[in-house]
């Protein structure tokens, strides 16, 4: 994403938005546009949806916090995506796993569960002709990123507490980014990464704790979480970080 235009807030894998207030998340039924998932809601109001898994392989960055990371894990799984977490906390995923149908007593989940919770990727990510994969990488602000996705339909998310040099490259690469509030050194950061203007840049660095910024090719869009009250029953309130 380097040497990109100043961010517009078209971008063609963006989903319709939803003619609903964004109180009725809750009972969204998935978009007719597979995998479009719903983040939130616009200044003006409209629910948001971003089509996640997309024909190519995809990589997205979360950088923020865990509770993100979780939320967009579980609209996915919503929305007939199957979920792979690779990390070195499992008992922090282990709201999401029981969500999804998994097992939290033992190491090897059910397979056949929507979120499985694993130490090391599994062989059988290059599996070609699957349904729809998100792989998620919470593995801290390390400088070496995972393998990326090796087939259409599979997404690779990577989950950054921080922006730091030894990452920046990691998160320019990625085809999406979801950015939370940052310390203004952080801000700044991100402001010469993606050429930012300055009121774009003090946007990230003043952000509320539900507030978002979409970053992509040709794409800025300031959103803000809605958490229902089954999501709150599993994550807990909307926040920034762990």
């Amino acid at each position: 994403m380097t040497g990109r235009a100043a961010p517009t807030r078209a971008d063609p894998e963006l989903a319709p938005a939803f003619s609903v207030p964004p109180a009725l998340l809750d009972a969204l039924g998935p978009p007719v546009r597979p995998a479009g998932v719903v983040l939130g809601a616009d200044p003006d109001g409209e629910p948001v949806a971003v089509g996640l898994v997309r024909a190519a392989p995809t990589r997205v960055v979360v950088l923020g916090g865990l509770y993100l990371a979780r939320q967009v894990t579980l609209r996915a799984v919503g929305v007939g995506v199957q979920a792979v977490v690779v990390t070195g906390r499992p008992p922090a995923w282990d709201a999401v796993r029981r969500a999804g149908g998994g097992d939290t007593t033992h190491e090897d989940d059910d397979e056949r569960a929507a979120v499985r919770v694993v130490g090391e990727p599994p062989a059988d990510l290059a599996v070609t002709g699957g349904p729809p994969l998100l792989v998620v990488h919470d593995r801290g602000a390390t400088p070496r990123g995972p393998a990326p996705a090796r087939r259409p339909r599979q997404t690779t998310l990577v989950v950054l507490p921080s922006l730091v040099p030894a990452v920046s490259d990691l998160a320019d690469d990625a085809d999406l980014v979801l950015v939370q509030r940052l310390p203004p050194h952080e801000a700044e950061l991100a402001g010469r990464l993606w050429r930012l203007t300055p009121a774009m840049t003090e946007t990230l660095r003043t952000l509320p704790d539900r507030g978002v910024v979409l970053l992509g090719r040709n794409l800025w869009r300031r959103v803000d979480l809605v958490t229902g009250p089954r999501e709150t029953a599993i994550l807990g309130p909307v926040r920034r970080g762990d």
